[in-house]
């Protein structure tokens, strides 16, 4: 027998924008320490399919769900940090129903190459504590010279590789360029075409 979907909560039963505003207000340091325990718990438990989505990509989520009313809260029926907790459980689940794993996100990492002579570097790591030799250093900068080209009319891909190059994972880009994580992922992708279509690929 197939299970029905939960069905929505109607809208005089839904909690009020002020409401929310308050449950929120009212949360305590316990309550937060609950939340993230149990954000913890479902990603770890969606291993790859997390798909680089953090403990505080998923709180954020259910909180903007909440706004948005995507989600609704019926107060009388149930406490408010079970209701987070739960809205967390169903968006990790679609998050691991919706993974593909050909479209998980590259990382700077991703760019690592192998020279003829046999030297493996990153194109977009910066050189620190030390001088490169001259061969390497030549192939370095025809690397990036090569992946600012390709991205010469791309704005937003040049902002990711950019804050890549300086270092940033994708929440800390994400945060830097105030993107959403659908909007992240849209450019990465974009980011990848190019790049193994130009025969710039991960080992």
């Amino acid at each position: 027998m197939t299970a029905k979907p939960p069905r929505r909560v109607p809208v005089e039963a839904a909690a009020t924008p002020g409401e929310i505003a308050e449950a929120i207000e009212a949360l305590t340091k316990v309550d937060w320490a609950r939340l993230k325990r149990s954000a913890k718990d479902f990603i770890s438990k969606l291993g790859p399919k997390a798909d680089y989505r953090t403990v505080e990509d998923l709180m954020q989520t259910a909180l903007r769900d909440l706004l948005a009313d995507t989600r609704r809260w019926n107060k009388s029926n149930v406490d408010f940090v079970k209701f987070l907790t739960e809205a967390m459980r169903s968006i990790s689940s679609n998050w691991a129903r919706s993974y593909k794993k050909d479209e998980t996100l590259i990382l700077e990492s991703d760019l690592r190459r192998e020279n003829e002579e046999g030297d493996v570097f990153n194109p977009l790591e910066k050189v620190q504590g030390h001088t490169p030799n001259p061969d390497k250093q030549l192939s370095d900068r025809q690397i990036l010279e090569q992946i600012g080209d390709l991205f010469r009319d791309d704005q937003r891909a040049q902002m990711v590789l950019e804050a890549w190059q300086e270092g940033y994972d994708p929440t800390g880009v994400r945060d830097l360029w105030e993107l959403s994580q659908n909007e992240y992922n849209t450019i990465v992708r974009r980011i990848r075409r190019r790049l193994i279509a130009a025969g710039i690929t991960p080992d």
